[in-house]
């Protein structure tokens, strides 16, 4: 089965020399975002991107993590939302999208439990917010909507001590994102990278594939653990089209795509 290779990309140019190593999908980002997480690109880096042969997905995020300490990410104003939705139908409106491409829009907003911080951590537990979720991803259609690693702050917010099978966030998470209609998540499997959480991206691959969602592994995915990765979540034998995602970076100042990483990563996805 084919094991699809994302890369996001932080301007145009960046666009087109991914492509041209094999990328087989892109994810757009402004430049100069990268140690933000990646941030809304503007018109005209999606103009300067627009006429790429493989699926275009750009990412609608307003700002990067909140600088208070303990803060939660991906917990926004309504001014902030009010820009998402903005950008969304303004990259709509500007006919640059092509559907049959497969293109589509990366985005996804949490809201956080009420009453008291968890102990040790200060912070609250959080759930996909799934009334902002569904307004984005109408806004969306008919392009895709992909939620992206937001949805690691919900699995953080399991217990660790339980077999995850037994763990309650995670598997809520997937249901809320599912009925929202998203078609696809960016996951790392929880915090860290995808590496030091394949026993969780297991279930969640195989509970996503029951929901009709796409999974897309990120998070520190490189050419050194790219074998072990795809070996033990036996992506090649999965039933469905799954994908990994790299940014591919040697040097996060320059936000270059390095040609060995691609190259590396390539060889063995096949």
């Amino acid at each position: 089965m084919t094991i699809g290779f994302e890369i996001p990309v932080f301007g145009a140019n960046a666009a087109f020399k991914a492509i041209e190593l094999g990328a087989s999908r892109i994810e757009l980002n402004t430049s100069g975002s990268y140690s933000d997480g990646g941030l809304t690109p503007s018109l005209e880096e999606l103009k300067g991107s627009s006429h790429v042969r493989v699926p275009l997905r750009v990412m609608i995020r307003p700002r990067g993590p909140p600088s208070k300490p303990k803060a939660r990410d991906f917990i926004y104003s309504d001014e902030e939302f009010e820009q998402m939705e903005t950008s969304i139908q303004r990259f709509k409106d500007a006919g640059l999208l092509d559907e049959g491409r497969g293109d589509g829009f990366v985005f996804g907003i949490l809201k956080e439990s009420q009453g008291a911080s968890e102990p040790g951590t200060g912070r609250r537990k959080c759930w996909v917010d799934k009334e902002r979720c569904n307004r984005l991803v109408k806004a969306a259609r008919p392009f895709k909507a992909v939620f992206h690693r937001a949805f690691d702050e919900i699995v953080s917010c399991d217990d660790t001590g339980i077999a995850i099978d037994d763990r309650y966030a995670w598997r809520a998470g997937l249901d809320d994102l599912g009925a929202c209609g998203f078609d696809a998540i960016l996951t790392s499997g929880g915090l860290g990278n995808a590496i030091q959480n394949l026993a969780m991206l297991d279930r969640i691959i195989t509970r996503a594939e029951v929901l009709g969602i796409e999974i897309i592994i990120g998070g520190g995915v490189r050419k050194h653990n790219i074998q072990q990765l795809s070996q033990q979540l036996k992506l090649k034998e999965r039933g469905s089209s799954t994908y990994v995602h790299s940014a591919c970076l040697s040097n996060t100042v320059s936000e270059d795509v390095d040609v060995d990483e691609v190259i590396g990563i390539l060889s063995h996805l096949g």
